[in-house]
């Protein structure tokens, strides 16, 4: 009989890798690395299994630690099985690589086609069998991912020509059924491929960052497959091989243009009413849709007199503690602290309509590239609120009140400055009358010497 057991070799406060010793009663004492990541304090080496706190850390959630968990049995079980069937003498550390090898699916034909590994990596992220890199964690796909990654697949297959049978005979008999099927291999992803992509949704007019977002999930893809032993082109690390973006002109809305759409008497217009009020929610805590349309009474504390939110942001795993403005405290209480269920297309669909009838309607000139070309055009500010003007206008609002960035971002989960600056639209006329206010530009009036 073996024995099992996994640990980590260092007390850092950062992911380290697993290791995992195989004993046994005739001298066996074999060590060997896993691909298994943890934080090393949340791992309890005795128990073999992970701290009770690890969930409350906000590093994991109660989710991941089952499934993680179940990994680490499922690969003792492995190890015995494979133990039990192998001669004596012969459990040497190379059969030892090989079985850990195999669990790891490193096994994976490597004959396997580029269209056959997208889709078993979209189908194991969406399982949990296959996990990502997060903050120096290791976490399932979120939501979020896992649909970018799927439009991508399908993205893909479109520009291949592939196509699934219902598609096929819906086709049969026109013109169209003679596109040509062109299915990529490794080696056809190299920087002729990039540009022939690109120009795929040029031809349909899609934007700069739409392109950049596919172009963003097949090198996660590829990235993942090199790391695997797939033959993937150098090209894809390539400065040319880039996933592009584009500063897009996002508005905000100010504190007055909020206090416009709080104040608007939507009495008679339920559906308007909720629409407005999920909106706000989220104006008055900076936080996604995700997050904010979802706030339920639990989430709420009360501390020497201040009512405070408490909740995971569902794309980061973030822990975050929001004071409640009392704008918020009106509209939660009006639901009994429990905003009612919306969906986010009809919330972008019905605060247009809000907008409006608040009185939002300044022009707002808009840059866009379209098909690799900018096209600007004039439309009214009211037709350019959806749900996530919401937590642009909570962080540019916040910004302009003078609360350091900071803190802003312990709200809002941001994880580097730059990536929050992005958020923050203010013009430079803004910019000027609040540092006009700043005691450097307020000095007394001193005579220049002669």
């Amino acid at each position: 009989m073996a024995t099992v057991k996994f640990y980590t070799r260092t007390n850092l406060d950062k992911l380290a890798p697993v290791y995992m010793r195989l004993t046994d009663s005739d001298g066996v004492n074999m060590i060997i690395r896993t691909e298994f990541k943890i934080y090393p304090k949340y791992w309890n080496a005795k128990k073999q299994k992970c701290t009770d706190d690890i969930t409350e850390s906000g590093v994991y959630t109660s989710e991941d630690v089952r499934e993680l968990q179940n990994k680490f049995h499922e690969l003792e079980d492995t190890i015995q099985k494979a133990y039990n069937n192998q001669a004596k003498g012969r459990v040497t550390l190379p059969w030892l690589t090989e079985v850990i090898d195999k669990y790891f699916h490193k096994d994976t034909p490597k004959n396997e086609s580029l269209n056959q590994y997208i889709d078993r990596f979209i189908e194991e992220a969406t399982k949990g069998k296959r996990l990502c890199k997060f903050r120096n964690t290791l976490k399932r796909y979120s939501p979020e991912t896992l649909r970018s990654l799927r439009d991508f697949q399908n993205v893909f297959n479109n520009f291949q020509g592939i196509e699934t049978e219902k598609k096929k005979n819906k086709r049969k008999g026109t013109k169209e059924a003679k596109r040509p099927y062109k299915p990529l291999n490794w080696e056809h992803v190299d920087i002729d491929f990039y540009n022939s992509f690109v120009q795929f949704f040029y031809d349909r007019n899609c934007s700069g960052n739409y392109v950049g977002k596919h172009i963003k999930s097949m090198k996660a893809i590829l990235r993942q497959a090199k790391e695997e032993g797939f033959p993937v082109h150098d090209d894809i690390e390539r400065r040319a091989f880039k996933a592009m973006s584009e500063e897009s002109d996002q508005i905000y809305l100010t504190e007055e243009e909020i206090m416009k759409m709080y104040n608007l008497d939507l009495f008679d217009n339920h559906v308007l009413s909720v629409a407005r009020d999920v909106f706000l929610a989220g104006c008055y805590t900076g936080q996604r849709y995700s997050d904010y349309s979802r706030i339920r009474k639990e989430q709420i504390t009360e501390e020497n007199g201040r009512k405070y939110i408490r909740f995971k942001q569902q794309k980061t795993g973030e822990v975050c503690v929001i004071p409640v403005k009392p704008e918020l405290d009106a509209i939660l209480k009006k639901y009994g602290y429990t905003l009612p269920k919306t969906w986010e297309q009809k919330i972008n669909d019905n605060i247009k309509k809000v907008a409006a009838k608040a009185g939002i309607l300044d022009p707002v000139t808009i840059k866009k590239s379209k098909g690799g070309m900018t096209v600007e055009s004039v439309m009214r500010k009211c037709d350019l609120v959806k749900t996530h003007t919401a937590r642009r206008s909570a962080c540019t609002n916040m910004f302009l009140a003078g609360i350091p960035s900071i803190s802003i971002m312990k709200i809002s989960g941001h994880v580097t400055e730059t990536e929050f600056l992005k958020y923050i639209k203010v013009s430079k006329e803004e910019t000027a009358r609040n540092l006009a206010d700043h005691d450097y530009f307020r000095s007394a009036p001193m005579s220049i010497a002669k």
